[in-house]
This record gives structure tokens, C-alpha cells and sequence, in this order.
């Protein structure tokens, strides 16, 4: 803390102390309560008394007043108990020097009732003589102590407006001429002290453009009496050469008996910061002009009530914001487009502006009389007055018709199908999306609706006539639908339509819909004189009952569809639990499939294809008239919880996924390997047969197979190809072209399932096969039926006359295998000889048979 010098009204301790007592060096003794003159309690200072061990012996009424405390209850009390902790760390220094002997003078802060107070202290030692042969020692010490805190307040505002950078005090005598200031504004380096000047070397401090304007102030001031001038400002000229700006004002301040001014008082500030930053200002505001005139956009103010006070010259560059500019000024804004004031955009406006909130790229759509509608974006903020009341609005606003037009066609193409017109599946799901989320509690249905001849119509008369006829499909759609309902193109013959709940109907009422909408585009289309007819199936899907989100309700809605197409098309089929119960099962073995292909985690069952041996008796066992001769792989499927799922169920989904060309991989590789291990350990000479689906054969079929049979070391004369008859592949150029090339790896090709399928001469004739296998659906109890013996036998003689090998599968009974036997079919797989097994049981087989035929 900074110790000022004792000030000259501060009077001694000694005086005190010896008006109080005896004091001094020699003969000194301490003041105790009985010397103590009443006077010193009239005394404005405090005054006390402490020993050497730093008890209070002795005060005066300010000091208990002060302290807050009778003094009798203090007397005896040490320092360190009427001060704190932190006054006493402050005090202890120039206690120790008292007690040394020295006199102490400080001044310190001190609290005072929530006070701080400015207090100026001196210590004076107590003197106690001693034998005339020692010195005196110190028994104790005196305190004076005087509250200076309106003298240290005042001290402290004048040496800040002393020093303060940016403001001076100046004085003007007129009879001599002088101007003296508190600083030196002419010399940057001797800022800080007094300056005087004569008057002209202070007007060659100013410029000449200033100058007068000074004089002519100082004049105004001589002649206004006591009034404070108003402010000039003026330059002054540095030594070095730069320039500060001053804002000046001042007063007479003394005047003759006569009334003649003798000095003026005033006072200088520095403005230069705050007119740099004001030229900066307007150089940036003349900079915004500009801009706001080249700009395309233009800016608008309002008032507090709301009426238009400015828009900017850059709108008179557009005439459609120009008639907007020539029709608002001066009118509350919410009047300048009466015509559209109820549309969402506006009514959102108004909403913001209630509240006094800004907004930013606000589309609005704006028609004045007489004109089509434009469109703005609008940005604005409220203004507020130094009151902190609303005292306008100020913001931006574009022309953004082209733009919006422009985005217009965009969203057509985007979210609209060029062939009906109706949303395309993009689009219908976006506004799907928004009806979903409009209530909280949203109702409807979904209806996915599917013309069920349109491939056949499209494939025969042509894409023309089946555009024609989707279009005319969509028309009836949008005929039939109810106002509010949605409707979309979902992709080929499928569309959508989106039954808004109203707050009379239920589900039945969508269903009644959906069965309209099923029979008007069921009836027969005119295409200039052709008459095309087609059937058509529904699905239906509730909302909330069969889901809420757009993905339930399509997978739901598409479930139902294809339940009324697996019942027989031309129905409308409503999604229910069953339908749940299956569609969540496919969700999880989809899932499952995905993690078995991925950990390679199928298995294969081997049955047996066995050919009846020439030389045995007819009455003899029916395994013992027959050697094996291949072995046919299939598929098996067992899921985590022990569930063993068939082959007619997970390989259609496998499809689904787009996942057949892996596991057809998969599947020959663990063919071909078992094949290997058959041949290596239990001399097994025949043939291995896989099946292959018509997906398989459109991408890398021809190079896997080559790849396995190199891998596993196996002739491809030992691998034989089963194929389902199905027309994609009589429809598929490069499936025959595929098929071709594998023949040639010298695979052998079977037809599988043979007269339940596409059965025509064109497709035997066509595909390069060396085998047909009968499908069990005709050796299934042909030794009773007529019917299906007469198709076995001539598909037997057709077989034998192309040239083919025949073999009769799915033979589960002993009459049947002997009929079959006696038709001259030596080749037979099924029940009647061995079921399906596992590889080890098949090398068990093969080791107890007594004869192969190869």
C-alpha cells in the first residue's frame, strides 16, 4: 500500500501525548485512566493508548465509537482482537517500528460500516526512563488516527482529470494573454504535463479552416455570461505533425467589478477515435448505397406502425418491384397484398412480427391489382429505439418468381411421373410423409393397386399401347379417388392411393374404395377399336392399426397385395395378423439368410439317383435291383433355434435379395468337394447334380463352374446341371448363349421338374440338354392313374426318340417304382429307394452296395 507524507493539518502525537500525560524520553511515564483530560473525548481524531505487549490501556470516545464498542469493554483488549486478520497483516509492520522505537506514518483503506474509508495514521513510542546509567525503554505507543476519505476523493478525481488521456482543463487569461492547460496536446511527448501558450502560438497550432470558428466561439462565450458555451470542434497541429481532433467547451469564469471577462475555464476532449470512427461510418454507409443500388435485391424500412418508409433505388431496376415500390410506401404493410393476406406464408408473417421476431429467406407469395402473383423472399429485424421500444422494422427482400418457377418445373420432373402425371414413388412419399405428420393421431388407409395383365398386354401389343393403357388407368384413379386422398405411381402397372380418414368412415368405408377403384379399372379400354381387358388385385393397409411409418405401411400394403395375387388376383385383400405373422417372419429370415451366407453356413442332403441293374430278379428287394449312379446336392437350411427350413421357402427369398449368384456358389462348391471326398476315400465312380436357377445364368455362371471344377479336380463330364423348365430362360438370349458354354465346359444339362413347367418341343429342341427328369406330380401314384400313366409313358417315348435320358423322380411307392420299371424307365430317385442324407451316411451307402453301375 503507498504511504502518502503527513499532510500539514495533521497534528503530533507528542501534543497530544503531553497535554495527556507525561511524555517524552526522560521521566516519561505511561497515560493511564485517571490522567486522561476529558477534552480528548471531544476530539474529532482517534486517540489510543497500547502497551508494549499490545493492549489497549487507553482511548478516546471517537476511537470507541469507531471500534463500535464501549471503551470500557475494549480496555485490555490486544490489537490483534480490534482488528482483523488482514487490517492487522497490514498494521503489523509499523508496530514493530514503534515498538522499536521509531515514530510510524501511514495511510490505509479500511471498511468502516460497509464503508471503505481513507484513514492517514501516526505511531509515537512511550518513553519510560530508566537508572540515570540506562536509556530509556519503550513501554507502549500512541495512535492518532484521522478519516482523510473526503480529501483522498477529491485528491484522486483531480489527479484523474489531470491525467485522464483525452480530456484537459484549460484556463484562458485574457488580460495576459496566456492559455495554460493540465496537459500538452501540442507535444506527443510531454503529454502528461502543464502547458502554457500566448494566444498566437496557440492559433498557429490550429488550422486555418478551424481557426475562425474558434475565435468566433471564444467571442460567444465573453458575451453569454455564466451559461457553458456549446461545443466546437477544432484541430490542433502537433509538433510532430499529426493532427487531434478536439470537441471544446467552456465558461467565464472570473470578471472585473466592471463585469469585463478577465479568464475563461473549459474543458478539451480528444474526438479523434470517435471521428475516424465516424468518417468510417459514412464511408461505409456511402458504401452500403452503393451496393444497395447495384444489388438485385432491394431493402425496405417500416415504422413503428408498421408503414413502409423507404425502399431502396436498387427496385427501381425491376418494374414488377417498382409498381410494388409506387403501391407501399406509406401504407401499413399488412394492406399492400389484401388478395393473398390469408395464404399460409403471409398468415406466418404476421405471426413473427406480433412477436417481434426476426426472419430470414421467407418465401411470400405477392399480386397487386391487375397483376399475376410474384414471388418474394423476405428478410427482416425488428428495430428498437434507445428505450428499448420497437421503433421499426429494416430487412431485404429478392424478386424470386423466375427462381421459383424454376424450381417448380424441377419439382415436377423430380417428384412427378411424365406418363401419368400422377407423383411419381418419390413424390408420393413426400406427401405421404407430410399427411402422416399432420394430426397427432393420423388415420387412412393405403391401397397398392396392381393391374394383373398388363405384362402380358405390354409384351404382346407393345410399350405404346401399354403406356396408353397406364395412362388411361391413372385417369379412372384420379376419377374415383375422394378430394383430399393421395395418389401416385409406385413403378410399372403399380400405383398408390392414400385414403385420408374423415371423421365418419372407418376401415370398411377405405375397403368399399379400394373395391370401386378395382372395378373401374377393370373395365374393359377402348384403344382405338382394341378392346383390352385386365383384372385387378389390391392390398390394403390401415393406418395406425397395420403401421405408421411409410416403410410399415408399404411392406404391409405390398403383403396384402401379393396374398390377393397368391389367391387368385382380382380381389381386394386387407393386410391382417396372419399376414403380420408372415411378413415379420421373411423380416427375420432375411436377416438370417444375409448371416448364413455370410459365415458359408449351408449344408447339402445327398439322395440318391439309382438305375436299375439288369440281372436281378423282378421279385427281389427294391434296393438290391438298383446301383447307385449320382447323387443329386440339396440345399438344407437349418436356422439358429434348431428350425430346419425347406428349400421352396428361404430360396425365393434368397432371390428376392439378389443374393442367388453366392449361394449358388456355395452350394456347388460344397457339391463338387463332397464329390471329391466321395471319389478320393470310397471309390465312388459316379456323378454329382446341382441345381441352378435361371439368375444364376446371367452373370459369371460359366467362369464359377469353370473355377470349382478346377478347384476341386473334377472332370466336368461328372457334373450335371439341373434346370427348372421356367420361360425366362427360353425369353433370355444370353441364359441359352450361358447354357451353350456350359455344355461345352462338357457339363452335362437336366431338365428338372419336367411337365409341370413351360413344355413345349421348342423348348427341348432349343436347349442344349441330355436328360428330362419327371416331375413326381405325374410318378406320384401313376401305377393307379391312367391319366398321368399316359403322360409318363409318352414323355418316355418322346425322350427316347430325342435322343435323352429320362429319369423319374419323386418315387415314394413300390407299385409305383414298379410300373415305372416296367415302362422301360431304368433311372429312378425318391423314396421308394433312399431318402435324402448327409455325406457320411452317403459313403455308409456306398460301401454296402455290391454293385455300381457307371
Amino acid at each position: 500500500m503507498p504511504y502518502d507524507p503527513p499532510r500539514a493539518d495533521f497534528p503530533a502525537v507528542s501534543d497530544v501525548a503531553a497535554a495527556a500525560g507525561p511524555s517524552g524520553r526522560a521521566g516519561a511515564s505511561p497515560v493511564g485512566p485517571e490522567s486522561m483530560p476529558q477534552w480528548l473525548d471531544a476530539l474529532p481524531a482517534l486517540f489510543a493508548y497500547f502497551d508494549a505487549e499490545g493492549r489497549l490501556r487507553q482511548c478516546n470516545a471517537a476511537y470507541a465509537n469507531w471500534l463500535g464498542m464501549p471503551a470500557l469493554e475494549i480496555l485490555g483488549l490486544r490489537l490483534d482482537q480490534l482488528l482483523g486478520p488482514e487490517d492487522m497483516a497490514l498494521v503489523a509492520p509499523h508496530v514493530r517500528a514503534v515498538l522499536a522505537g521509531r515514530p510510524a506514518l501511514y495511510s490505509r483503506e479500511q471498511i468502516h460500516e460497509r464503508d471503505i474509508r481513507w484513514m492517514e495514521v501516526r505511531l509515537q513510542p512511550a518513553w519510560e526512563a530508566n537508572e540515570q546509567s540506562q536509556p530509556p525503554r519503550v513501554v507502549g505507543f500512541y495512535c492518532l488516527a484521522l478519516d482523510r476519505s473526503a480529501n483522498k476523493q477529491q485528491d484522486d478525481r483531480s489527479a484523474l482529470l489531470k491525467h485522464a488521456a483525452g480530456v484537459t482543463f484549460w484556463t484562458l487569461d485574457l488580460r495576459q494573454g496566456v492559455l495554460r492547460s493540465e496537459q500538452n496536446w501540442h507535444d506527443p511527448a510531454r503529454l502528461d504535463e502543464p502547458a502554457e501558450f500566448t494566444i498566437g502560438e496557440f492559433l498557429a497550432m490550429v488550422p486555418r479552416p478551424d481557426r475562425d470558428t474558434l475565435i468566433q466561439a471564444v467571442q460567444a462565450v465573453m458575451r453569454s455570461g455564466e451559461q457553458v458555451s456549446p461545443s466546437v470542434d477544432t484541430r490542433i497541429l502537433r509538433k510532430d505533425g499529426s493532427v487531434v481532433w478536439t470537441r471544446n467547451q467552456g465558461l467565464v469564469s472570473r470578471r472585473s467589478a466592471s463585469g469585463e471577462p478577465l479568464e475563461l475555464m473549459g474543458i478539451s476532449l480528444d474526438i479523434g477515435a470517435a471521428k475516424l470512427a465516424l468518417d468510417d461510418l459514412q464511408a461505409s454507409e456511402q458504401q452500403f448505397r452503393t451496393f444497395a443500388e447495384l444489388s438485385s435485391d432491394w431493402f425496405w424500412e417500416l415504422d413503428a406502425a408498421g408503414r413502409f418508409t423507404s425502399v431502396s433505388a436498387s427496385s427501381l431496376r425491376n418494374r414488377h418491384v417498382q409498381q410494388v415500390r409506387d403501391a407501399v410506401i406509406g401504407r401499413e404493410w399488412r394492406s399492400v397484398n389484401a388478395a393473398l393476406a390469408s395464404s399460409p406464408q403471409w398468415v406466418a408473417l404476421n405471426t413473427l412480427m406480433k412477436r417481434q421476431l426476426p426472419f430470414h429467406d421467407l418465401v411470400l407469395p405477392f399480386r397487386s391489382t391487375g397483376s399475376s402473383t410474384r414471388w418474394w423472399s423476405l428478410s427482416g429485424t425488428p428495430v428498437w429505439n434507445a428505450k428499448g421500444l420497437l421503433g421499426g422494422w429494416r430487412g431485404a427482400a429478392r424478386d424470386i418468381t423466375a427462381q421459383r418457377e424454376a424450381e417448380d418445373k424441377l419439382y415436377a420432373a423430380a417428384y412427378t411421373d411424365a406418363l401419368t402425371g400422377l407423383s411419381n414413388r418419390a413424390g408420393f412419399e413426400r406427401l405421404l410423409q407430410a399427411a402422416l405428420g399432420q394430426t397427432p393421431e393420423p388415420g387412412g388407409s393405403l391401397l397398392f393397386i396392381d393391374l394383373d395383365q398388363f405384362k402380358q398386354i405390354n409384351d404382346s401389343l407393345g410399350h405404346g399401347m401399354g403406356d396408353r393403357l397406364l395412362a388411361e388407368a391413372a385417369q379412372r384413379i384420379q376419377a374415383t379417388r375422394r378430394a383430399g386422398d393421395l395418389t401416385g405411381r409406385f413403378g410399372g402397372d403399380e400405383f398408390l392411393v392414400y385414403a385420408r380418414r374423415t371423421d365418419v368412415n372407418a376401415p370398411e368405408d377405405h375397403l368399399a374404395l379400394a373395391e370401386q377403384l378395382r372395378a373401374d379399372l377393370a373395365r374393359a379400354y377402348d384403344m382405338d377399336g382394341r378392346v383390352l381387358h385386365t383384372t385387378v388385385s389390391v392390398g390394403v393397409a390401415h393406418v395406425p392399426r397395420d403401421g405408421r411409418t411409410i416403410v410399415e405401411l408399404l411392406s404391409h400394403a405390398d403383403a396384402a397385395l401379393h396374398e390377393a395375387k397368391a389367391l387368385g388376383r382380382n380381389r381386394v385383400q386387407a393386410f391382417t395378423p396372419e399376414l403380420q405373422s408372415r411378413v415379420q417372419r421373411r423380416a427375420r429370415l432375411e436377416a438370417e439368410l444375409h448371416a448364413t451366407l455370410d459365415a458359408d453356413g449351408f449344408q447339402i442332403a445327398l439322395q440318391p439317383i439309382a438305375r436299375l441293374i439288369g440281372h436281378t430278379a423282378p421279385h427281389a428287394p427294391a434296393q438290391s435291383r438298383y446301383a447307385i449312379a449320382s447323387f443329386e446336392a440339396l440345399a438344407r437350411w437349418r436356422r439358429l433355434d434348431g428350425e430346419v427350413v425347406g428349400p421352396t421357402e428361404f430360396i425365393p427369398i434368397i432371390q428376392d435379395l439378389g443374393l442367388i449368384s453366392l449361394f449358388g456358389r456355395q452350394i456347388i462348391h460344397k457339391s463338387l468337394q463332397a464329390l471329391r471326398r466321395l471319389r478320393d476315400e470310397f471309390g465312388y465312380a459316379g456323378s454329382m447334380a446341382v441345381n441352378v436357377s435361371p439368375a444364376q445364368l446371367k452373370g459369371g455362371c460359366v467362369e464359377c463352374l469353370r473355377e470349382e471344377l478346377g478347384a476341386a479336380a473334377i472332370d466336368p463330364a461328372l457334373l450335371t446341371i439341373e434346370l427348372t423348365e421356367n420361360l425366362q430362360i427360353m425369353a433370355c438370349g444370353d441364359c441359352l448363349h450361358t447354357l451353350n458354354d456350359i455344355r461345352a465346359l462338357g457339363v452335362h444339362i437336366s431338365l428338372d421338374d419336367f411337365g409341370v413347367g413351360f413344355s413345349n418341343l421348342e423348348y427341348l429342341t432349343r436347349l442344349p440338354a441330355s436328360q428330362i427328369k419327371i416331375d413326381r406330380a405325374f410318378t406320384h401314384g401313376v401305377a393307379a392313374d391312367r391319366y398321368k400313366a399316359a403322360v409318363v409313358t409318352a414323355t418316355l417315348a418322346m425322350a427316347t426318340s430325342l435322343g435323352l435320358d429320362t429319369i423319374a423322380e419323386g418315387v415314394e411307392d413300390a407299385c409305383d417304382l414298379q410300373w415305372i420299371e416296367k415302362t422301360g424307365c431304368t433311372q429312378v430317385q425318391g423314396l421308394a429307394l433312399w431318402p435324402a442324407m448327409d455325406l457320411e451316411t452317403a459313403a455308409a451307402l456306398l460301401q454296402q452296395t455290391t454293385e455300381t453301375m457307371i
